[in-house]
């Protein structure tokens, strides 16, 4: 069983070139912030139907299911446009991981699966 202060030993990132290593890293630091905001629209959906079933009363049902309606589409397109940006982002790397590795002559799965390593010890993020 590894120690989590235990250093990991890379075989090809530390051969890359540090600007695009900074740039491959801000990269996927932006992907990270988008990727938090997924759970925004789940948390107003929620409040949504909180606030749907505190109302339940006072409007007539209609109305109300109008309203709520309309407030879980906007939401439900928000999750796609933020779902879609993440899909692009998380390419973008990829495609740039894998342009560095061709140039290095180097095994792109390989690569990945080092790049991978590192953002999960220091990000706590996804796997690309």
């Amino acid at each position: 069983m590894k120690n989590n202060t235990e250093k990991v030993d890379f075989e090809y990132l530390p051969n890359f070139n540090q600007e695009e290593m900074e740039s491959l890293l801000k990269a996927y630091e932006q992907y990270l912030k988008q990727n938090n905001l997924v759970r925004i629209p789940g948390f107003f959906m929620l409040g949504t139907i909180g606030v749907f079933r505190m109302l339940q009363d006072s409007m007539p049902r209609n109305q109300l299911i109008t309203i709520v309606m309309v407030v879980i589409t906007v939401l439900l397109i928000w999750l796609f446009v933020i779902g879609y940006k993440l899909i692009k982002q998380r390419r973008m790397i990829k495609n740039q991981l894998e342009t560095i590795a061709d140039v290095q002559n180097y095994p792109f799965k390989e690569v990945k699966k080092e790049f991978n390593t590192l953002v999960k010890s220091v990000y706590k993020g996804p796997k690309i």
